[in-house]
């Protein structure tokens, strides 16, 4: 009785064991699970927000000056495909964060004012921040290590930022990391250490998955975004005007509020994010061209410069 109480304990650890603790799922990976994609945030803004992608900063030496300008070229790519976004060409955003001669990572200020340079709701900011190669066996390889291979792998990390340029808030951030298994490890066993460089294809490769992971895993920020825009001008005494149009899928009768500060909190990583008040004004699209929508004040009163934000009053 004593041998089946004990075997029932010890065959389920052998088990684990032998398995590399294959059985268990790391649930604190969050958003990896997208079958069907389940779990894909629904957008509560009723148009398209305008993204821009800044030059990422290559922290880890790619040996190119290219590697942040075409990493940023890539993740707008990734971030273009999603049907509720509308990402401006990379190139006009470079040019406005060296015109301003703003460098990573960009401060809240920055933000802020690349918004209104750029006339965009979001702007992406981040850095390659590592690239590393490992050699090792998994699971119940460990137990007969001197009678397997071991593989070879490329690891890739990206940070990810994404910031609300009405107030420069940072709305996700994120470390990516992704492996890419490159193959069988042909190194000398009794090396001391790898000083070959990782093969460039294995970290094209790695990087791609850390862009994708980056785009599932900040999607949720931009999701719970509403649309907002700075009152640019006043046409009349009851509408005025804001930089954004048709392009964005703008329409005639989307409702619009102006919801001003209330209160501005500082976080425990220092960041500051405002609390809004109540509504100081109900705005309703009366014109709608490429560029530019004409918003009649159905009550309240705005201001220039001031944003009004859609509103879903359902």
């Amino acid at each position: 009785m004593r041998q089946t109480a004990r075997l029932s304990l010890i065959l389920p650890a052998l088990f684990v064991l032998l398995s590399g603790c294959g059985v268990f799922h790391d649930f604190a990976r969050d958003n990896q699970i997208r079958l069907f994609s389940l779990g894909v945030a629904g957008f509560i803004s009723p148009v398209k927000l305008k993204v821009a992608v800044a030059p990422f900063a290559d922290e880890v030496g790619m040996g190119t000056p290219e590697a942040g300008p075409n990493m940023a070229r890539l993740i707008a790519e990734e971030f273009g495909s999603h049907s509720e976004l509308l990402v401006i060409p990379t190139e006009e955003v470079a040019k406005a964060v060296a015109i301003r001669g703003y460098t990573h990572p960009l401060t809240p200020e920055q933000i802020i004012q690349l918004g209104r340079d750029l006339n965009v709701n979001v702007i992406i900011d981040g850095a390659i921040s590592q690239v590393d190669q490992h050699h090792q066996r998994k699971g119940w390889r460990r137990i007969i290590r001197y009678f397997t291979s071991q593989q070879h792998y490329v690891e890739a990390m990206l940070l990810v930022t994404l910031y609300d340029t009405s107030n420069g808030v940072v709305l996700a951030s994120r470390a990516n990391s992704a492996t890419y298994k490159v193959g069988k490890d042909e190194r000398d066993p009794f090396a001391k250490s790898d000083e070959t460089p990782p093969p460039q294809e294995a970290i094209e490769q790695s990087l791609d998955m850390a862009i994708e992971e980056a785009f599932y895993r900040s999607v949720d920020g931009l999701a719970a975004l509403p649309f907002k825009a700075p009152v640019i001008e006043r046409v009349s005494e009851k509408s005025v005007a804001i930089a954004f149009g048709t392009e964005v899928g703008m329409s005639r009768g989307t409702e619009f509020v102006y919801l001003p500060t209330q209160e501005v909190l500082t976080n425990a990583i220092n960041v500051s994010y405002q609390i809004p008040g109540a509504p100081k004004a109900h705005l309703k699209v009366a014109e709608v061209s490429p560029g530019r929508s004409v918003l009649e004040i159905v009550d309240g009163e705005v201001n220039l410069g001031e944003y009004v934000e859609t509103w879903d009053n359902d």
